[in-house]
C-alpha cells in the first residue's frame, strides 16, 4: 500500500512539473510573439495565428525540456522513449502508417455514407479554425502540428497514462470545432486509440506521424480548394 501511494505521489509530482514546464514555455514564447507585435514587426493577423502556433508547439517543446532538465536524459534516450530513434524509422513504419491512414479513410467514408443515409450533412467545421489564416499556418497545420501532437499524445502520454486516457484527452481537445454529432471529437478519439495501439506494439512513432500528416494535409487541401 505504501509503495502504491509513493508511486501515485511521484506520478502526480511529475505531472505537476510537466504542466509547470509547459505553462512557462507557452508563456515565454507567447510573450516573445506579443513583443514582436508590439514593435510592429508582425501584423495583427500574423500575431493571432503565431500565438496559436507557439502555444501548440509548447507541448512538444515541454516534452523535451521535461526529459532533459527533469529526467536528466540524453537526447538519444529521449528519442528512443518517444519512438523517434533511428532504429524506429523503417520502411515498415511507413507502410504501417499508410495502412492506418486507409483505415481512417474508410471510417470517414462510412461516416459520409451514414450522413447520406439519414439525409444529414456531417460537417467537420475544421475550416473555421483556419479562416483568414496565412499560408504558413496551413503548412504548419498540415505538417508541423501532426508531429507536435504525436510527440505529446502518443510518444509521451501513452507510456505514462495509457492508450485510452491519452486518446480521450486528444479527442476532447478537438471539441472546439463544434462539428456535427461532435464528429471531430469521435474521429480524434478513434485515431488516438489506433495510433496509441500501433505505437505501443511497434515502439515507433513514425507510423502515426505519417498517418497524421496525410490526414491533415488532405483536410488542408480540401479547405483551400473549397476557398
Amino acid at each position: 500500500m505504501t509503495s502504491d501511494k509513493g508511486t501515485l505521489a511521484k506520478s502526480i509530482s511529475a505531472a505537476i512539473i510537466f504542466l509547470a514546464i509547459f505553462v512557462v514555455t507557452a508563456f515565454v514564447l507567447s510573450l516573445i510573439v506579443l513583443m514582436l507585435n508590439y514593435l510592429g514587426l508582425i501584423s495583427a493577423n500574423t500575431y493571432s495565428f503565431l500565438s496559436q502556433a507557439v502555444v501548440l508547439l509548447s507541448l512538444s517543446i515541454a516534452v523535451f525540456e521535461y526529459s532533459f532538465f527533469y529526467k536528466r536524459q540524453a537526447l538519444s534516450q529521449t528519442l528512443d522513449g518517444l519512438g523517434l530513434s533511428r532504429a524506429a524509422l523503417s520502411i515498415n513504419a511507413v507502410w504501417i502508417g499508410l495502412l492506418l491512414f486507409i483505415i481512417i479513410l474508410l471510417l470517414e467514408l462510412a461516416t459520409s455514407a451514414y450522413g447520406n443515409a439519414i439525409n444529414t450533412a456531417i460537417n467537420t467545421n475544421a475550416g473555421v479554425a483556419l479562416a483568414g489564416a496565412p499560408l504558413w499556418f496551413y503548412i504548419f497545420v498540415a505538417v508541423v502540428e501532426p508531429i507536435n501532437e504525436e510527440i505529446m499524445f502518443r510518444g509521451f502520454l501513452v507510456n505514462r497514462i495509457g492508450i485510452i486516457a491519452s486518446a480521450v484527452i486528444f479527442g476532447l481537445l478537438h471539441a472546439s470545432y463544434d462539428s456535427t454529432f461532435a464528429i471531430e471529437v469521435i474521429a480524434a478519439l478513434f485515431f488516438g486509440l489506433m495510433a496509441g495501439y500501433v505505437f505501443r506494439k511497434s515502439g515507433s512513432l513514425y507510423p502515426s506521424i505519417v498517418t497524421h500528416i496525410i490526414v491533415n494535409s488532405i483536410a488542408v487541401l480540401a479547405i483551400l480548394g473549397a476557398g
